[in-house]
């Protein structure tokens, strides 16, 4: 398919597995350390492409719907910078309803992924980002996630990234620090039936 973003930044990003209680208790943890809760949304993610990226995990296209009237196309792929590491680059553009729904009926076998996410905004390892809560549910169980994000020049992810794992090992009330995989590999590995022709 055809894509034409924005000029490519570096996801730094960290996501963690939490437990149930942890999920409970982290809005307070984040708030007390001066993070705004920035509003909660149900979030449908549409995969309109992805493959195995030779870097780590998949390079995808993801149709994301916010809400009734929000789309975003955004296209995620793993490169390496100059210095040799291996950074996720994210091209991100909003699109029309229309637009949407034209590529919904293009990509009928997309994998949907559905979640509830809580954002919190503030100063993440000395940078103004983002941590997420989210919650969803794969094979009729639930599971709680933490995602802390900057994007920042493709140059500066890989220290980006360490930056943010030191800050939440060192903020965060969290038992399990080791990286979870992105939602596309859980949706994968689940074997979550449901596409786009579900939806109809």
């Amino acid at each position: 398919m055809q894509y034409h973003p924005q000029m490519p930044t570096a996801e730094a990003e960290v996501k963690i597995r939490l437990s149930a209680d942890e999920f409970r208790r982290l809005p307070a943890v984040l708030e007390h350390l001066g993070f705004r809760r920035a509003g909660e949304e149900a979030l449908t993610d549409y995969y309109l492409e992805y493959a195995r990226s030779s870097h780590g995990s998949y390079d995808f296209v993801r149709l994301r719907a916010q809400g009734d009237d929000h789309y975003l196309l955004t296209q995620k792929r793993w490169m390496t910078d100059a210095q040799g590491h291996q950074v996720r680059a994210e091209e991100e553009r909003d699109i029309s309803a229309e637009e949407a729904a034209a590529l919904r009926a293009h990509h009928p076998q997309a994998p949907v992924l559905r979640k509830t996410r809580t954002d919190f905004r503030g100063q993440l390892a000395g940078k103004t980002g983002t941590v997420s809560l989210d919650a969803l549910e794969l094979n009729g169980a639930p599971h709680y996630f933490l995602e802390a994000e900057l994007l920042v020049p493709v140059e500066e992810g890989a220290a980006a990234r360490e930056a943010i794992y030191a800050w939440m090992r060192e903020q965060l009330p969290v038992q399990d620090f080791n990286e979870a995989p992105s939602m596309l590999e859980l949706l994968l590995e689940a074997g979550v039936g449901e596409t786009q022709e579900d939806d109809r």
